[in-house]
C-alpha cells in the first residue's frame, strides 16, 4: 500500500516533469538527430561521432557518486539549478566545435552534467520533498513526462536541424536547458532530512539508523540491487541502439521504424499502469512482475519473425521498462532511508550507467561474431532471469 499523498508538494514533480522533457530531449535523445548532421559537415565517421556520446555516458557513471553526495549535502535545488546552467553552456559549446577532440571534450563534460540533471537527481528532489513512503507517486509523475521526451525531442530537433543547421539547433537547445534553472531554483526542496517514519512503517526493510554509502556497500543487498540496475541498463541501452536494425534483420524492412516507435508509447503506458496499481501493489511486486516480463520479450526478439509477435515483444518490454524506472527510483529510499539517498542511489545509478555505455558495444561484438542478434538476445534473456532471482532475494522481508 502506498502512503497518503494529500497535501504533498506536487509543485516539485510538476516542475521536474517539464524540465526532464527538456533535459532528456536535449542531452540524450537529440544526439541521434544531431549526429548524422555533425558527421556530414565535419567529414567524420558516424562511429567516431557516436564515440563521443559513449564517452559522455562513462563520464555520467563516473560522476554519479560525487553528484549523489552533493545532493545529500546541499540539496537538489542548487545541484540541479547549476546543472541546468552548465547544460546550457555545454550545448552552446557543442554548436561551436571544429575539431574532434573538442567534440569529445564537450560531450564528456555534458556527461557529468547528465548526472546533475536527469532522473537520479530528480528522484532525489522528489524523495526529499515527499519522503520515502510517498516518493513513488511523485517519481511516477516525473518519469511519465520523461517518457515523452523522445516523442518531443526527435521531431523538434530534426526540424531545427533541417531549417537552421545543427549548430543553431544546439544554441536553441542550450537556451531551453539554461531556462530550466529557474524552476529548479525556485520550486525544488532543500536537502532531505532523515525520515523517521520509516522505522515504524517499514521496520523489516529500513534500520533505525539510516546507513550511509560506506555502510550500504557492505551489505549484500546493495550489490544485488547494483546487479539488477546494471542488467536493466544493458537491456535499455541495447534496445535504444539496436532495436531498429534487429527488427530489420527479422524481415520488417521499412516497418521496423514504426514498430520500434511502439517502445516509447509502451513505456508511458507502463508508467501509467504503475501509477494506478501503486495504491495496491508494493514496489517489490511491481519489480517482480516487470522483470518477469523482460525474459519472454527478449526470447521473442531472439527468434520470432512474425510481425505481430515482434510488435508484442516491443510493447511488453517497453511497458516493463517504464514500470522499472519508477521502481529503480523509489526502492533505494525504502531499503536504505532518505538521509543518504543521493549517494546510495548515485552509486547504484553509476552501475547502471556503466552497463548502459558498455551494453551496445558488447551486443555489436556478439552480432559480428554470430552473424545476427540471436545470441545477444538470448544472453540478455538469461541476464534478465538472473536479475529477477537476485531482485526477489534482496527485496524480501526479514
Amino acid at each position: 500500500m502506498s502512503a497518503p499523498t494529500a497535501g504533498l508538494p506536487w509543485r516539485v514533480p510538476g516542475a521536474l516533469a517539464a524540465t526532464q522533457i527538456v533535459h532528456w530531449g536535449s542531452l540524450f535523445y537529440a544526439f541521434s538527430v544531431l549526429m548524422p548532421a555533425i558527421a556530414a559537415e565535419m567529414g567524420w565517421q558516424r562511429e567516431t561521432v557516436v564515440g563521443a556520446f559513449s564517452a559522455a555516458l562513462l563520464a555520467e557513471a563516473a560522476a554519479a557518486v560525487l553528484v549523489g553526495t552533493l545532493l545529500d549535502r546541499i540539496g537538489a535545488r542548487r545541484v540541479m539549478a547549476v546543472g541546468s546552467l552548465a547544460a546550457g553552456l555545454g550545448l552552446l559549446a557543442a554548436g561551436q566545435v571544429t575539431n574532434l577532440w573538442q567534440l569529445y571534450m564537450v560531450w564528456i563534460c555534458l556527461g557529468v552534467v547528465m548526472a546533475t540533471t536527469l532522473y537520479e537527481a530528480s528522484f532525489a528532489a522528489v524523495t526529499a520533498a515527499f519522503g520515502a513512503q510517498a516518493a513513488r507517486r511523485g517519481i511516477a509523475v516525473v518519469v511519465f513526462a520523461g517518457g515523452l521526451a523522445s516523442t518531443v525531442a526527435w521531431p523538434l530537433t530534426g526540424a531545427m536541424v533541417t531549417e537552421l543547421g545543427w549548430r543553431d539547433a544546439c544554441a536553441i537547445l542550450a537556451l531551453a536547458n539554461a531556462l530550466c534553472a529557474l524552476p529548479h531554483l525556485f520550486l525544488l526542496p532543500r536537502k532531505a532530512q532523515p525520515d523517521t517514519r520509516l522505522v515504524v512503517l517499514q521496520p523489516a526493510l529500513v534500520p533505525a539508523v539510516e546507513p550511509g554509502l560506506t555502510d550500504a556497500i557492505r551489505q549484500p543487498r546493495f550489490w544485488g540491487l547494483a546487479f539488477v540496475y546494471a542488467v536493466v541498463g544493458v537491456c535499455t541501452a541495447t534496445i535504444a541502439v539496436h532495436l531498429v536494425p534487429l527488427l530489420q534483420e527479422r524481415g520488417l524492412g521499412a516497418a521496423a521504424t514504426q514498430v520500434a516507435s511502439l517502445f516509447g508509447v509502451a513505456q508511458v503506458a507502463g508508467r501509467i499502469m504503475e501509477f494506478l496499481a501503486g495504491r495496491r501493489w508494493s514496489l517489490r511486486a511491481t519489480g517482480i512482475v516487470a522483470l518477469a516480463i523482460v525474459t519472454p520479450a527478449f526470447l521473442c526478439l531472439a527468434s520470432a519473425t512474425a510481425d505481430w509477435v515482434l510488435a508484442a515483444a516491443v510493447l511488453f518490454y517497453g511497458a516493463a521498462n517504464g514500470a522499472l524506472t519508477i521502481v529503480r527510483g523509489a526502492l533505494p529510499s525504502r531499503m536504505f532511508g532518505t538521509a543518504h539517498y543521493g549517494a546510495i542511489a548515485g552509486a547504484l545509478a553509476g552501475c547502471g550507467a556503466l552497463a548502459r555505455s558498455a551494453g551496445p558495444i558488447a551486443v555489436a561484438a556478439l552480432w559480428q561474431q554470430g552473424g545476427g542478434y540471436t545470441s545477444a538476445m538470448l544472453g540478455l534473456a538469461a541476464l534478465a532471469v538472473a536479475a529477477l532471482a537476485v531482485f526477489v532475494l534482496v527485496t524480501r522481508r526479514a
